[in-house]
């Protein structure tokens, strides 16, 4: 399972948008973490989210240089309605095409998300107060709960799936620690 929107510590509960191009070859789902730490083959362009790294945010949609929605899902010959959320951008997207991704890159939007494994198999990975990395842009890796500092800080378990956690950004690229 992916990430989804559990809501915000913001009371005016909205993200806050960067639209940014996306490196070249990635499949890219809405919601996925992603980064654009330096260091990394196409920095400054928007890939996805890898343990340890800082979090730029989260993928909101995806689009044209130009803002305007995707009709395909990007492999050659897709038909026409083929976008259902998911793109994979071109090998040259990051000179040629240049869709983008609009990303969330708030600290204060909180997600619900599906460890790697079974929630509480590490302690903390279902406490108010912990942290935790990503295994991949769509999983938590549970095994990686702890009191110091990692990517993600926990709220808990998802009281509507509790086979989930809520988390939000802790490690951000954008407004770091």
């Amino acid at each position: 399972m992916a990430f989804t929107i559990a809501g915000s510590l913001s009371p005016f509960g909205g993200p806050l948008l960067r639209s940014q191009i996306v490196a070249n070859s990635v499949a890219l789902v809405e919601l996925d973490s992603v980064t654009v730490e330096p260091g990394y083959n196409a920095a400054g362009f928007v890939r996805l989210g890898v343990a340890a790294g800082r979090v730029f945010g989260h993928v909101k949609a995806i689009v044209t240089n130009n803002g305007v929605g995707l009709l395909t899902d990007g492999t050659t010959g897709a038909a026409i309605g083929s976008f259902t959320n998911a793109y994979t951008v071109a090998s040259d997207n990051q000179t040629i095409a240049q869709v983008r991704a609009q990303v969330d890159v708030s600290k204060e939007t909180l997600y619900s998300v599906d460890p790697d494994a079974a929630i509480a198999t590490t302690t903390g990975s279902n406490l108010l107060g912990y942290k935790t990395d990503i295994i991949d842009e769509d999983n938590t890796d549970e095994d990686t709960a702890t009191s110091a500092t990692a990517q993600y800080f926990i709220w808990g378990v998802d009281p509507n799936t509790a086979a989930n956690q809520i988390v939000n950004i802790f490690e951000s690229g954008v407004f770091g620690v």
